[in-house]
């Protein structure tokens, strides 16, 4: 895992002034965010509201219409590279691999996440395998890494893809809505997991989630959009009040 310089407050991620549209549908409206290194940030909102487009905005894979979004490390491996994509693992919501049955293992598929460092089709040095090996163990996949992927439970499926980000050694996570899929005990063991993460690792974590108050009790910080950013404040704020509050105030804006 990166070594992290000492210093949470430390900005990671900076959105000035963000405008997006799809045609003549604007869908992100003058966003400005701050992100702070080793932060466990929540992205909530209603349908439409603009959540993964900001989030794949925020991790380099769509560019803004409007404004600006810039990236500084903080890891003593990469000082003075800035920016530095190669450092935010994304697991979208809903990647192909879970909508078709390909016949690879869990192992397989985390090994997919050397790809950005070796190459395709290129063998993995002992580097690559001791990545993938201790990214497997993170999850907790040990016991099911030869398992057909499309075997595994929604719960193992969603850990067998973070342990593919993982591979990479990010700085940054962000997950688009992971708990679509899944039951109750697979949730409470990805939130174990994902805290693990960001307090022992020390990893920044995005994560769109649509259940307000399992959001509000799992991290720290609260962004929730309707086009514009209608909140963003710690989640300890935000009571069953707060949250109807925040449906309200939704609504309203749409």
């Amino acid at each position: 895992m990166p070594v992290i310089r000492s210093g949470s407050e430390q900005v990671c991620l900076n959105l000035d002034n963000v405008w997006f549209a799809y045609g003549a549908n604007t869908v992100l409206e003058d966003i400005s965010l701050s992100i702070r290194q080793e932060e466990l940030v929540g992205i909530a909102g209603p349908n439409g509201s603009g959540k993964s487009t900001l989030m794949k905005i925020m991790v380099g894979l769509m560019k803004p219409d409007k404004g600006t979004v810039s990236f500084t490390c903080h890891i003593d491996e990469c000082e003075g590279m800035t920016p530095c994509r190669p450092c935010i693992g994304y697991v979208p919501q809903n990647p192909i691999i879970r909508q078709e049955r390909f016949p690879v293992t869990a192992r397989e598929v985390v090994e997919m996440g050397t790809f950005g460092q070796i190459g395709l089709f290129r063998r993995m040095n002992s580097d690559s395998k001791q990545a993938v090996d201790n990214a497997i163990a993170e999850a907790g996949l040990e016991n099911v890494q030869d398992e057909l992927f499309s075997d595994l439970s929604g719960g193992q499926q969603q850990r067998t893809l973070i342990a593919r980000a993982l591979v990479g050694r990010p700085h940054i996570i962000a997950l688009d809505e992971p708990t679509n899929g899944v039951d109750a005990q697979s949730k409470q063991e990805f939130y174990k997991l994902v805290t693990h993460l960001n307090k022992v690792h020390r990893i920044t974590v995005l994560m769109i989630l649509h259940d307000l108050p399992d959001l509000a009790a799992h991290v720290e910080r609260v962004i929730f959009l309707q086009r514009k950013v209608i909140y963003d404040g710690p989640s300890a704020n935000l009571n069953a009040e707060g949250l109807w509050n925040l449906m309200i105030e939704a609504g309203r804006s749409t």
